[in-house]
């Protein structure tokens, strides 16, 4: 009776194992589709959009010298330098063009695809990995960021290692696994100080789990590095660039944050109104699944996952209501993946595989709409400060370039040449003024000032005056005198002053 049973174990052993490793396999080559799906949605049209402000002024520094770079960025960047020093670096390779500086975004937003999987399969389940995984290859949200030239989609691969060692860690609590988890905080740390919302729970969390010296090492290096930056935080912490956070309410912004995860910049469109709503239903989808049909350890992972996304999503939230306000969707990218991880496993259990696959091809499917709409409607893409550039045409001499919206100037200083990043404010001599506007304004067009073109680009009015006599007269008398040309416009309209070819 013995030697018939380990027999049939035996038997049993040898026909599971071989059905192990084809799921296996099955697995692995379906995180590979998952990678080249993701990777052609972010590379393809990587260059088809402008630079927006931001990116311009990335883009800027990048053809710095490095000490101008760091001179740079240390009085005008908000955030710690480690993407700028790697993309410094990396456009010496792909240059500073569309394509080449954000390719280094894109390459990390593909990192992103393996790094979500290897989230859910360590808290919850492979299945759940699969599933925040294929999340994460099609969302607009992070698509979007892929083919940004700034820091978020660095900042996202680096606390999605994070949170993959600190899982780890917690399940082994090895001190290579701690080790890991101290070295991907850190650099986290390093590209953006919303990170600190997400490493500090899990600093917490290991230091009351693990109870042992590598993790009191750890947590100390991780704590030295976020002390070394508070100089550099606090030093930025009125910035001016940081003002137009509060030209939105802190309702609105909270309200775009569901919905920019979801959909991307469909935020700007009527689908804010239902972010809450929609945030609400999903959250009781999930909830209805993980506690229903989820065993022990699927929802204890879900769990760790959901807690560390609230504290990155709602502290900082806590905080612009006390009056520290910079709560906006791109900066709280931290808690997407640990959000991902919580639908995967919401998705996922083998009670549930109608109701959760059933769920999961919804939301799958929005991510794929929400991914059309961006690539088709001008209005959820950025501006196109490359055609206005266009519009402008070569300058054969000198020539003054009055924007109304201050956040083209920078772009406009990229695309077109010999424009000095500072606005001289001495007195220059311009014998053309261009006036880029909205297309409701109408042009002024005298004996004095003669209309040479005039274009609409993407919502903006580009209008080009030949002006008689010369005008010999600061930027800033120039923007106040603009409005004459181009009326009714609003003040405050920033000036470029472009050099002549000759």
């Amino acid at each position: 009776m013995l030697i018939s049973a380990r027999a049939g174990g035996a038997r049993v052993a040898r026909t599971e194992r071989p059905s192990r490793v084809t799921s296996t396999r099955s697995e692995i080559w379906i995180l590979i589709a998952l990678v080249v799906i993701g990777a052609a949605l972010r590379f393809a049209t990587i260059a088809s959009q402008s630079y927006w402000f931001d990116e311009a002024q990335a883009a800027h520094e990048m053809r710095l010298s490095f000490a101008g770079l760091i001179d740079f960025m240390t009085a005008h960047e908000t955030n710690p330098p480690l993407f700028f020093v790697l993309g410094w670096l990396w456009t010496k390779l792909f240059g500073t063009a569309e394509s080449g500086l954000r390719s280094f975004s894109a390459a990390a937003g593909v990192a992103v695809i393996p790094i979500t999987y290897l989230c859910g399969r360590e808290l919850v389940s492979r299945r759940a990995g699969l599933i925040a995984a294929a999340l994460a290859a099609v969302s607009p949200f992070m698509i979007w960021y892929s083919q940004e030239a700034r820091e978020y989609m660095l900042l996202a691969a680096l606390s999605g290692a994070s949170l993959l060692w600190f899982a780890r860690a917690l399940r082994v609590r090895s001190s290579r696994a701690i080790a890991w988890w101290a070295l991907f905080s850190g650099l986290a740390l390093l590209t953006h100080s919303f990170a600190g919302f997400l490493v500090a729970p899990e600093a917490l969390w290991l230091l009351w789990v693990a109870r042992n010296r590598a993790s009191v090492i750890a947590v100390a290096v991780v704590a030295a590095v976020q002390l070394a930056l508070l100089p550099l935080l606090f030093g930025h912490a009125t910035h001016s660039l940081l003002g137009f956070i509060k030209a939105t309410s802190l309702s609105m912004r909270a309200a775009q944050v569901p919905v920019g995860f979801a959909l991307g910049t469909l935020y700007q469109g009527p689908f804010v109104d239902y972010g809450f709503l929609g945030a609400a239903v999903l959250a009781g989808l999930v909830i209805l699944l993980l506690v229903g049909m989820s065993d022990g350890m699927e929802l204890r992972g879900a769990g760790i996952a959901a807690a560390l996304a609230a504290f990155v999503l709602l502290v900082p939230l806590v905080l612009a209501a006390l009056g520290e306000d910079y709560y906006i969707a791109r900066a709280l990218i931290p808690a997407w993946i640990p959000l991902a991880v919580v639908i995967g496993a919401a998705c996922s259990p083998a009670r549930a595989r109608l109701a959760g696959g059933a769920l999961a091809v919804v939301l799958l499917a929005g991510c794929v709409y929400g991914q059309i709409r961006i690539q088709t409607e001008p209005r959820y893409q950025r501006t196109d400060w490359r055609g206005v550039a266009a519009a402008l045409g070569g300058a054969r001499a000198t020539r003054a370039i009055v924007v109304d919206d201050g956040l083209g100037t920078d772009p406009l200083a990229v695309y077109l040449p010999r424009v000095d990043w500072n606005t001289p404010s001495s007195a220059v001599s311009v014998s053309e003024v261009d006036v880029i506007g909205s297309p409701w304004q109408q042009a002024v067009s005298s004996s004095r000032a003669a209309l040479i073109t005039s274009r609409v680009v993407d919502g903006n009015l580009v209008v080009r005056f030949r002006v008689r006599p010369r005008w010999t007269l600061t930027p800033a008398a120039i923007a106040s005198r603009a409005p004459a040309l181009l009326g009714p416009a609003p003040p405050g309209a920033a000036v470029l002053v472009q050099r002549g070819a000759s």
